[in-house]
């Protein structure tokens, strides 16, 4: 990524740019606001909690737009209703985005306008100001590029499939991708999905969740996939996950692997894949072994006491950990032959996998 690249990686960088090129020339803003902004105000306070990324101005101090730019999340119910209760109805709001369409956009209230990010910075590459011009022309390359990539590896463009996601080498690009999939991965039947980066490692992160049948609330099944776009690495996952933390959920957590010690490998996960999606079962990179590692010291000490510092010296579960009441395997996925819809259609499967798995050894 080139360096105006890496400054464009960033919506705060992004929103700086659109006032910028406001205060320069806010001709660009007639068409999509039937008015011409005087000022642009950043971060502009709406209420005493939140703020818009882009207020918009006239030369009285009256609100006459506000702009919500996205770089791959997208904007949540509680978002847009904030936006909708601070704003008077008749000012116009203006979701900006890099996403690829969403049709969670079309449900939209009417006070919205959705604008694609690469069209609306590209409005100033017909400025009359020179720079303003050249600038947003180079940005608009760049962000053309971005989206394009995006839409080519999460859903496919002129009527091609989906490209691997080997086509993704960035950081950046990657964690946009894996926000860019949730709504997928919450449509294919996960309960919830979240997409963000590994602690530590800042590592692309999407994660599904599905409450187990006839089980407390917070107790779940888990699949995700973690993924290193420069080293082509991406992780698959699946097990059990329960929240919040304590000695109840430490418990709780254990009986499901336990219960489902069969059905946390890779071995018998990818049986079940060559029988519902074969096609998909040789995106893993093995189809062998557990998928996890030895067992050491008697978790069922952990279980009274909690995970504390030093304890990973003398005691491992026999499973991938997060804390200790998370539980899972995990395989390595072909990235050169796996797509976006590829890890949408695999968390789906390795969450109905589990859930069936635990309806057979509960009943």
């Amino acid at each position: 990524m080139n360096g105006l690249g890496r400054i464009l990686a960033s919506e705060t960088n992004v929103s700086d740019l659109l006032a910028y090129f406001t205060e320069e020339d806010p001709t660009p803003w007639s068409d999509l606001l039937g008015a011409l902004p005087a000022r642009a105000i950043r971060e502009g306070r709406a209420s005493a909690e939140k703020r818009a990324d882009l207020l918009l101005m006239d030369a009285a101090g009256d609100t006459i737009g506000a702009v919500e730019v996205k770089l791959g999340h997208h904007l949540s119910e509680a978002q847009s209703d904030w936006y909708l209760s601070t704003f008077a109805a008749d000012v116009p709001l203006l979701l900006t985005s890099l996403d690829p369409e969403d049709p969670h956009d079309s449900a939209l209230d009417p006070q919205w306008t959705v604008a694609p990010l690469p069209s609306l910075v590209g409005r100033w590459m017909e400025s009359t100001n020179s720079e303003v011009a050249v600038l947003a022309a180079a940005a608009t390359r760049i962000l053309e590029s971005w989206s394009a990539l995006i839409t080519a590896v999460s859903v496919g463009v002129d009527g091609r499939e989906a490209e691997s996601l080997s086509s993704i080498s960035d950081p950046f690009l990657g964690r946009v991708l894996t926000r860019a999939l949730k709504p997928a991965v919450v449509k294919a039947g996960a309960d919830r999905a979240y997409p963000g980066v590994t602690s530590g490692g800042g590592n692309a992160l999407l994660q599904s969740w599905r409450a187990f049948p006839q089980r407390q609330e917070g107790q779940n099944a888990i699949a995700e996939v973690r993924w290193q776009p420069a080293a082509r690495k991406m992780d698959f996952r699946f097990g059990v996950h329960v929240l919040p933390d304590g000695r109840a959920e430490r418990e709780a957590a254990w009986h499901l692997a336990t219960t489902l010690d069969e059905a946390i490998r890779i071995d018998s996960f990818s049986d079940y894949l060559r029988e519902t999606d074969p096609d998909r079962a040789g995106l893993l990179l093995t189809d062998k072994g557990s998928g996890r590692p030895s067992a050491k010291g008697d978790w069922a000490e952990i279980v009274e006491k909690g995970f504390e510092r030093g304890d990973a010296s003398r005691y491992n579960p026999g499973f991938r950990r997060d804390g200790d009441t998370r539980f899972e395997a995990s395989v390595r996925i072909d990235t050169t032959q796996a797509t976006g819809p590829d890890i949408v259609a695999l968390l789906g499967h390795a969450l109905d996998y589990l859930t069936e798995s635990w309806a057979l050894r509960s009943s």
